[in-house]
């Protein structure tokens, strides 16, 4: 699956966030009616994508962030959702409470990850969906793969997720397999952004969290440095503006 924002290019972090979770819904065609949980739902983002796409009858998200759900429950675009502060691991709702349960972009942050899928599991119906989409970091799916790289090439670390190998396909589908969920379909979603010019891709990207705590050990030397090794990676299109694209791998399945 492609997709493509067209003409318009923002200065939001949440661009890449917003072109995947848009793709993603389009990808699940799912009914209306139904009771959703979103598992690690940051800053409420993708629940507001939910409450506003999918005709939810209930939304629940939780998060381990107790900042996070004080600002997802200030979202306009989400007064609807039921945002509460619980742990992926360890979810507090009774089983057999949702007809679907979602990951989005965050199974590779979850210290347990068949922990949190057998949770998710058991908190949806039978013959409910389990479901999630992460960026393909050890394939260089994710936004910000490319100024990782050059950073790690010119001596800095920037933070690593603590389970980067379960964005992979392979691993997604034997996490879902192994936990006893059935009619698995996965697919790969690309999106593409695109940017006036490297000083626009910096000021983005240079928000990303694991890019943001380097910042400040940058000189304008590496800057500079870091700027021409990202122009010369990436696509110039006709119109003369540089192109970047994403992956991530999507999956979903029945409980049992």
């Amino acid at each position: 699956m492609l997709f493509n924002d067209g003409g318009a290019y923002e200065t939001s972090m949440g661009t890449w966030s917003r072109l995947v979770g848009d793709v993603f819904i389009d990808w699940l065609q799912v009914a209306r009616d139904l009771k959703w949980l979103d598992v690690g739902c940051g800053n409420g983002a993708f629940s507001g994508l939910i409450s506003n796409s999918c005709f939810p009858k209930q939304v629940v998200a939780i998060d381990p962030s107790s900042e996070q759900i004080d600002f997802a429950r200030t979202r306009s675009d989400a007064t609807d959702v039921n945002f509460r502060v619980g742990n992926a691991m360890s979810i507090e709702e009774d089983d057999n409470t949702f007809d679907l349960a979602v990951m989005a972009l965050v199974i590779f942050f979850v210290p347990d990850p068949p922990k949190g899928v057998s949770e998710m599991v058991r908190v949806v119906k039978k013959g409910g969906l389990v479901t999630s989409y992460t960026w393909d970091t050890l394939n260089k799916g994710s936004p910000s793969s490319l100024i990782t790289g050059h950073l790690i090439d010119m001596g800095f670390k920037p933070d690593s997720l603590p389970n980067p190998q379960v964005s992979e396909m392979a691993a997604l589908n034997k996490l879902w397999t192994e936990a006893g969920i059935i009619d698995l379909k996965s697919d790969v979603i690309t999106v593409e952004r695109r940017f006036r010019d490297v000083d626009e891709y910096w000021d983005i990207s240079c928000l990303f969290p694991n890019i943001q705590k380097i910042v400040p050990n940058l000189t304008p030397d590496h800057v500079i440095d870091l700027k021409t090794r990202i122009e010369e990676d990436l696509t110039v299109g006709d119109d003369g503006m540089l192109y970047q694209t994403a992956k991530a791998n999507a999956i979903m399945g029945t409980v049992t």
